[in-house]
């Protein structure tokens, strides 16, 4: 109509910026390349939206070691875009840190990890969530406080903490557990003593691992007997029963990972001041439960 003013368009909606992730790892075996491609996979597909990798950090640098190497070289290859920094921790101050470990002197090996950090922290971009994937070398104080580090333990927040995977399966054995879990918890100077970020459970009790369970002696003391061999071979341990065990846990820490990335990004998960967030500002006590969404991508990906 004449001296009507011409529409205005519709102010375009702002997007979220994406959530960022930073990697660390020190790429020792062929499962730490495959859990890091994984984690990059999902995130530039758009299997998980809104998530961009920031950086892969590795503690080695060229040289030290042809699997490394070999495992840059190929995530290098389909990743060309990724910053990836690396920084040698066996070769920064050697001797300070050898002798540290050599006299027992724990102060002198924390002002180490907090001078390895301060080596490398001025490359690293801010993120909203730092996972470490095989990464060998135990992070200082400032680093924890700093950034927002997540490690995985293969068990439920109330189970086995400060152990390897193949010390608690044979606790599970041994304790009759009924249950277990896979967890991933804030980066802390108390090691698998961080705030839970994520955790989910399965169970132990079943026909198939009922069964396995009754080849253990039924004589306790020859069953105690038999377990102090199998934990003496330590991740290669023998008896069925604890490979079906693994096999279980196994299964989950990557869909744990993948699910708590997600939660990340899609703002249902935040961490923020030491502790864990939801998206309502309050402190998630215990961390967040994935149960389903864990359970959910398994039948999805046997499917």
């Amino acid at each position: 109509m004449p001296g009507m003013p011409d529409p205005q368009p519709m102010p375009a909606r702002s997007q979220p910026a994406p959530a960022s992730i930073g990697l660390f790892s020190t790429l020792t075996s062929v499962g730490s390349r495959e859990l890091v491609l994984r984690i990059l996979a999902a995130c530039v597909s758009g299997e998980i939206p809104g998530v961009r990798p920031a950086f892969l950090l590795v503690e080695r640098e060229a040289g030290e070691s042809e699997q490394t190497d070999a495992s840059l070289a190929e995530i290098a290859a389909r990743h060309p875009d990724l910053r990836i920094v690396r920084a040698s921790a066996v070769r920064f101050q050697a001797q300070a840190r050898k002798a540290a470990r050599a006299a027992g002197d724990e102060a002198a090996l924390w002002r180490w990890r907090d001078a390895f950090y301060a080596s490398y922290r001025e490359r690293l971009p801010a993120s909203d969530l730092d996972l470490l994937l095989g990464s060998m070398w135990i992070w200082g104080a400032r680093q924890c406080a700093e950034r927002r580090g997540v490690n995985l333990h293969p068990s439920l927040p109330s189970g086995p903490l400060g152990k390897m995977w193949f010390e608690v399966i044979w606790d599970l054995v041994v304790q009759d557990a009924a249950e277990s879990g896979v967890m991933l918890h804030r980066v802390t100077p108390e090691v698998d003593e961080g705030p839970v970020v994520a955790w989910c459970r399965y169970r132990l009790r079943d026909p198939e691992l009922d069964a396995l369970r009754a080849t253990l002696p039924a004589c306790s003391e020859d069953r105690v007997a038999l377990i102090n061999l199998e934990r003496a071979l330590k991740r290669e341990a023998t008896h069925p029963l604890f490979h079906a065990i693994r096999a279980r846990g196994y299964a989950r820490e990557l869909p744990l990972m993948l699910e708590t990335v997600r939660a990340v990004a899609e703002g249902r998960l935040r961490l923020e001041r030491g502790g864990v967030y939801g998206a309502d500002g309050a402190e998630i006590v215990g961390g967040l439960e994935l149960t389903r969404e864990v359970e959910a991508a398994l039948a999805r990906r046997e499917g």
